[in-house]
């Protein structure tokens, strides 16, 4: 997929293993006796973890999944991204569902690409071994507590290993206590007298002088890295160089690799290394652009076969060993020289249409205002291409004295609603009209009529909190309107939606029926995508019935289903936002004529789609019709459960007494219904995660305040609430909490 970048393939490719493996068949027992479904790998940089799981994961039985992380994979959709896609490979029935969903960038993964992959894995019919390198790169909590998910419902056919430099904070405690987790550490990893003898002899060549042995063994104290960098010095010393006191320990490290091993190089090869190591990755053709030469790719081979911490990633990209590239960057200690090489490499990215890596390489050059730049000039190609999170995550990566673009500043605001970041946009937002109000340049916004109505539009959508006074959205959206003059560009349609949904949230279904309505008939609606003709015509669908227009919201279905039932197959839960209100209105129209069966399936549907993207109000509304239909289904405890949720969307919504009234009526007769019913008996226990949450829910605090008491996010809090309720066999929070006292275990 183009839309993670270049090196995509490369990082899910297992690494090569060096010239010099030393085969460990005491920790490939390891590795292979595991019965666990979890294997964490910890230890410190250079250690041989790599080159371990590399080595054995090429004997492995089962089919592989290898995923190598760096720090540009700490964004929720990226990283599920690259883990989908790596699983692909061995299991692609298993992932495309999965992928799909990633692709629509306002759906967190964790409610809909992770579920979808857990599902498909589930169905796997031989076991498939994923391991996940380097994740001490990744940090962001939204990531780690998705991950630390999947390892509480891991597909009985998956194995994970985890490797990194340090504990990943998934939930390993339990696991270890749970007998799941098998532990390889750096005691383990540390080369015995045998291992360490033999890794010499590779590097050095065969029968190493015995009086050095000793000592390179004693100091390296069965360091990998030690013991290969006494192996280069042993080699050297046969090439007629003096051999050192021996090679360091971990202390020693950087100053021993600048003096024995980069300074014992030809003076062509120390520049090239010199040149490189500011270089996250680099190919041939960025290293002859960067330092003005040519045949780079042959000269950067050959530093891999000679073993000097060079390693392809796909025969084409390069990487230097952390260690070897943190001494050569002590030893460039001029800064303008080391940001100069880094721009001319952001230039070669652009020209060769890799504007993310440019934006990284201008970043760690320090030039903040050419890296917004950059941002300004490619929005189009993110957007385009699906990295919308990446595009949110560099831009707050600015300095803010370099964002002073309205433009960059509108499109992060956006870029930071879309995604769920909503505690960022109003910043955003304040700081894009400080600038416009301080006279700064309007160069104006593709598909807008003003810059201001751009602004006004997003503020109303995603910028106005539920503490807010009153008609604050409505008034932002009036503004927008009367900014957006020009049916003919899409912001007029955006401007009417945004007013449409903020006269909907006030119950003023008559004025935004008449908004919406022109906000159909415009002629920009054709120019937009389908997913948002298709959001355009829910909003208005809902309206329709809702004022009894029955007929016309038939038409309006009958003229949407094609559009709508191609997005939902393409994109299954992630299409929520585009179809979910077209099901409610398709249920309220069967129930209307008396299909209660066609009622209840629709509603349903909608109820499940709300839960992955809708606003609070919104949802509220679509889960109050579907308990209603529930209930005269006779299903009390469905209706129940629909209630449950729609109270907890009604806490972060604006106030709505008529809604609130109408949850409390619908829940005494679900309550009565549902007192009459059978409870299913638990099938299976629940994890220490699910207890926790069940605990919680016991009290009145909402599920973002389960989350908050449990450092826990609320789409988690949500997936495990779900997995609960599914093992206690209820449907609804007070079934739960009563299921669970029952059972003793809350």
């Amino acid at each position: 997929m183009a839309a993670t970048g270049p090196l995509l393939t490369a990082k899910s490719r297992v690494p090569p293993v060096p010239a010099s493996l030393v085969p460990r068949s005491r920790l490939a027992r390891l590795l292979d006796g595991g019965r666990t479904p979890v294997t964490v790998v910890t230890a410190g940089a250079g250690w041989g973890k790599t080159t371990l799981l590399a080595a054995w994961v090429r004997t492995a039985r089962s089919p592989v999944a290898w995923l190598t992380l760096d720090a540009g994979d700490d964004d929720p959709a990226r990283f599920w991204t690259y883990l989908a896609t790596a699983l692909s490979g061995p299991a692609p029935e298993a992932t495309g569902r999965a992928l799909a969903a990633l692709a629509v960038p306002s759906v967190d993964p964790l409610d809909v690409a992770v579920p979808e992959l857990l599902n498909g894995l589930a169905d796997l019919p031989r076991p498939l071994l994923l391991v996940l390198d380097d994740l001490h790169e990744v940090t962001d909590r939204r990531v780690t507590e998705g991950l630390e998910f999947l390892l509480d419902h891991q597909p009985a056919a998956l194995r994970v290993v985890l490797a990194g430099r340090a504990e990943p904070p998934v939930g390993l405690p339990r696991l270890r206590a749970r007998g799941r987790l098998t532990e390889i550490g750096q005691a383990d990893l540390r080369f015995t007298d045998e291992e360490a003898r033999q890794l010499l002899s590779a590097v050095a060549g065969p029968a190493p002088p015995d009086g050095a042995v000793p000592g390179v063994l004693h100091r390296s104290a069965g360091w990998a890295a030690g013991l290969v960098l006494g192996g280069l010095a042993l080699r050297d010393r046969r090439q007629g160089r003096p051999l050192p006191a021996g090679p360091p320990g971990q202390e020693h490290a950087l100053a021993y690799l600048v003096t024995e091993v980069l300074r014992g190089q030809p003076a062509e090869r120390r520049e090239l290394l010199l040149r490189t190591a500011p270089l996250d990755r680099f190919s041939g053709a960025l290293v002859d652009a960067v330092l003005g030469r040519t045949h780079s790719a042959a000269a950067l081979a050959g530093l891999q076969r000679d073993g000097l911490f060079v390693t392809t990633v796909d025969g084409e990209w390069f990487r230097m060993h952390p260690l070897f590239r943190a001494a050569l960057l002590q030893e460039l200690t001029d800064p303008e020289l080391v940001a100069g090489l880094r721009r001319r490499a952001a230039a070669w990215f652009l020209d060769a249409g890799l504007p993310e890596d440019a934006v990284r390489a201008l970043l760690a050059a320090g030039d903040h205002p050419a890296a917004a730049a950059a941002l300004v000039a490619h929005t189009a190609t993110f957007i385009e291409s699906g990295r919308v999170g990446v595009f949110a995550q560099l831009g707050g990566l600015l300095d803010p004295a370099a964002t002073g673009s309205v433009p960059l500043l509108a499109s992060l605001a956006w870029a930071a609603g879309v995604t769920g970041r909503l505690d960022r946009v109003p910043g955003l937002l304040d700081r894009a009209e400080a600038r416009l109000r301080a006279g700064a340049a309007d160069p104006g916004y593709p598909g807008f009529a003003t810059t201001a109505g751009l602004l006004a539009s997003l503020r109303s959508v995603y910028g106005t909190p539920p503490d807010a006074p009153p008609g604050t959205a409505l008034a932002l959206a009036r503004r927008a309107v009367d900014e957006e003059s020009d049916p003919l560009l899409p912001g007029w349609v955006v401007a009417r939606v945004a007013l449409g949904g903020a006269l909907l949230g006030t119950g003023d279904d008559a004025a935004a029926l008449a908004v919406l309505e022109t906000a159909w008939r415009a002629p920009a609606i054709e120019v937009l995508p389908a997913f948002s003709r298709l959001e355009v015509a829910s909003l208005l669908g809902w309206c329709l019935v809702r004022v009894g227009a029955d007929q016309r919201a038939r038409l309006l279905l009958g003229a949407t289903a094609e559009e709508a039932t191609a997005v939902e197959s393409a994109l299954g839960d992630a299409a929520a936002s585009a179809v979910a209100l077209l099901h409610a209105v398709a249920a309220e129209l069967d129930q209307r004529d008396g299909d209660l069966r066609a009622a209840r399936r629709r509603s349903a549907r909608a109820a499940e789609l709300v839960a992955v993207q809708a606003h609070p109000a919104m949802a509220a509304l679509v889960l109050v019709s579907a308990a209603a239909i529930a209930l005269r289904c006779g299903e009390g405890r469905a209706a129940l459960t629909l209630l449950d949720r729609a109270a907890e969307a009604r806490a972060e919504a604006p106030p709505d007494p008529g809604t609130d009234a109408r949850i409390a009526e619908l829940a005494g007769q679900a309550g009565a219904q549902a007192a009459a019913q059978t409870r299913a008996a638990l099938s299976e226990p629940l994890t220490e995660r699910e207890l926790a949450v069940l605990r919680a829910l016991r009290g009145d605090l909402s599920l973002r305040g389960i989350g908050g008491s449990l450092h826990l996010s609320v789409n988690t809090v949500k997936g495990y609430a779900k997995s609960l309720y599914r093992k206690l066999g209820v449907a609804s929070r007070a079934e739960a909490v009563s299921r669970g006292r029952e059972l003793g275990l809350c």
